[in-house]
C-alpha cells in the first residue's frame, strides 16, 4: 500500500537522477533517443537536464521504453521493477476494476477525493490520461500503485 508523500509535480531531483542512470552511458544523443521514444525531444532535454516531470502519458512512454516502474522513477518506491503497458488494457477500464473491487460508484469516489464527478466520464469518453498528481491522489485512494493504475505491470 502506497503511503503518501510530499511530490513536487512539476520537478523532481529524484526523477531526473534515475532518468540520468537508466541512460548512462548511452552514446545516442538526447535528440535521437526521445525519437526512438516517441516523445519530443525538447521534453525529454527537460526532463533529463532538470528533471522536469513530463505529462503521464509522456511518462509512460519513457516508463515503457525503460521497462521501469513510474513509482521507481518518481522516487515512490526504491524497487526497480521491471514494468510495461498491458497492451490490452486502458487506464479508464484499470480505473473500473479498482471501482468495482473498491465496491464504489464514482460520485463517492470524486466525493472523497474532491475530483470532480465529470472528469470520470471524460476520461472515458476521451481515452484521457489524467495528469500525473490526479493519478497519484488515485493511486492513495485505491491502494495501489501508480503504475497499477496506470495498466502497467
Amino acid at each position: 500500500m502506497p503511503h503518501q508523500k510530499d511530490i513536487d509535480f512539476s520537478v523532481s531531483s529524484v526523477f531526473q537522477a534515475r532518468l540520468t542512470q537508466a541512460f548512462r552511458g548511452d552514446t545516442r544523443s538526447k535528440t535521437e533517443i526521445a525519437k526512438e521514444i516517441g516523445i519530443s525531444k525538447d521534453v525529454f532535454i527537460r526532463a533529463m537536464n532538470a528533471g522536469l516531470l513530463p505529462s503521464t502519458r509522456t511518462l509512460i512512454k519513457i516508463s515503457d521504453y525503460l521497462e521501469l516502474s513510474i513509482d521507481y522513477l518518481l522516487g515512490l518506491s526504491d524497487k526497480n521493477t521491471p514494468r510495461k503497458t498491458l497492451d490490452n488494457l486502458s487506464f479508464y477500464e484499470r480505473l473500473e476494476q479498482l471501482k468495482t473491487q473498491a465496491n464504489k460508484k464514482y460520485g463517492t469516489i470524486a466525493a472523497e477525493t474532491g475530483l470532480s464527478r465529470s472528469q470520470f466520464s471524460t476520461w472515458r469518453q476521451k481515452n484521457y490520461i489524467p495528469s500525473l498528481e490526479v493519478c497519484y491522489q488515485l493511486s492513495l485512494y485505491f491502494h495501489t500503485s501508480l503504475d497499477r493504475l496506470l495498466a502497467r505491470e
